[in-house]
């Protein structure tokens, strides 16, 4: 079984990093799934593990000039106060894994609708950019996520951004959020991490590396884009039921 969790860890940063996300929902989902990790630590765990997968994931995808600070800076400029606040928030988890989940089946689907690029992008509007960075910000430090799993299909379905830039922008909101979100918990005094922990983070971190170098360097945008689809509704799945 320990052998198992581990691989699981792994592929999971693999897949998440391709598509320039940290992998928090999946490992929370692991997490569930095994004795290995107490309810008190998921929270704290799967954040700590996934400021390092994001991290890596944002250099890749930033090295290869997928990136687009301007975006990124307004979004963080909510969801970084709303991930702390979000993470000194101690509430029944359950309604909001399951409202989660419900709602990344929904842009899962909406994103494996979507059409090819067409290279017809819309400015992000300032107020939008904040108010989503406000939302997405406060759930994700709640539940525990760097809400890269919410940011990507926001900004592919309002044509803010190319699919790989926003791969990039999505592994460096995941990172500002999830330190925020954890400094929140630890502010709170809820930080409590798996002894573990700095093994499984060697693991996803050499996971991470490998599937953000793919997704940044020779995945096709359109495969990303499916990549993405598949991702979220696996996450969603996984919320629901487990």
């Amino acid at each position: 079984m320990a052998l198992f969790f581990k691989l699981l860890l792994f592929i999971a940063a693999f897949l998440y990093a391709m598509v320039g996300h940290g992998g928090a929902s999946s490992y929370l989902a692991i997490f569930a799934l095994s004795d290995s990790v107490s309810p008190e630590q998921m929270r704290s765990t799967a954040l700590v593990m996934n400021i390092s997968v994001s991290l890596v994931s944002f250099l890749s995808y930033r090295a290869n000039k997928h990136f687009e600070g301007k975006v990124l800076m307004v979004i963080l400029s909510a969801s970084v106060p709303a991930a702390f606040i979000g993470g000194m928030i101690r509430l029944p988890g359950s309604l909001y894994l399951t409202l989660l989940g419900g709602v990344l089946l929904l842009v899962g689907l909406r994103v494996a609708g979507l059409g090819k690029e067409t290279g017809e992008l819309s400015p992000m509007p300032m107020y939008g950019g904040i108010l989503a960075g406000l939302m997405i910000g406060l759930l994700s430090g709640i539940v525990g996520i760097g809400g890269g799993v919410l940011l990507s299909p926001l900004i592919l379905l309002m044509r803010w951004a190319p699919i790989k830039t926003t791969a990039g922008i999505s592994a460096a909101f995941i990172f500002f959020n999830s330190v925020a979100g954890i400094i929140g918990i630890y502010s709170s005094g809820q930080l409590d991490i798996h002894p573990e922990t700095g093994w499984w983070i060697a693991l996803v971190i050499i996971g991470g590396f490998a599937g953000a170098l793919l997704g940044s360097r020779w995945m096709a945008p359109q495969t990303i884009r499916y990549a993405l689809a598949v991702v979220l509704l696996f996450a969603g799945v996984k919320l629901l039921l487990f």
